[in-house]
């Protein structure tokens, strides 16, 4: 498994784009254990954008950390979320909906953790700035402007 580079160099600032022809799944910030608090996909999402089941999912990709959580519990976490909207809700649904949703809440949600290996899957392409490399393009820039002035 790829080892996150926010993770391995969470001291140093860094801008993360993600690219797609698609458009982007919600993504949750959630904690699904004392240890874990990161991103995670609905495994319903990630179906769906593959066209898969969820047993040949876990069949062709065992090393990616599916969860369950209850459906209260992560509704708890996204509305406290300070990036919560509407739009992210893991209930995206009308009023008639939201009767039905008082009734699921008490079962689980399956959660995919969101992983740039996953990402490539969904169709994504993402880019990582480090403030290292900010500050070395800044220096080239200084470097190759500090020259006199030329002319023919």
């Amino acid at each position: 498994m790829e080892e996150n580079t926010t993770e391995r160099d969470s001291d140093k600032d860094c801008l993360l784009f993600e690219f797609s022809s698609e458009p982007l799944l919600p993504c949750f910030h959630v904690q699904v254990s004392l240890t874990q608090f990161c991103n995670w996909f609905l495994l319903t999402d990630v179906l769906k954008r593959l066209k898969m089941s969820s047993r040949i999912f876990r069949a062709r990709y065992p090393h990616l950390e599916v969860v369950s959580l209850s459906r209260a519990e992560l509704w708890r976490q996204v509305s406290v979320s300070q990036v919560s909207s509407a739009s992210a809700s893991p209930y995206r649904g009308n009023n008639k909906e939201e009767e039905d949703k008082e009734e699921e809440e008490e079962g689980l949600v399956d959660l995919v953790r969101c992983v740039p290996e996953l990402q490539r899957l969904l169709g994504s392409s993402i880019h990582i700035i480090q403030e290292d490399e900010e500050e070395e393009e800044e220096e080239e820039e200084t470097l190759t402007n500090t020259g006199k002035p030329h002319s023919r």
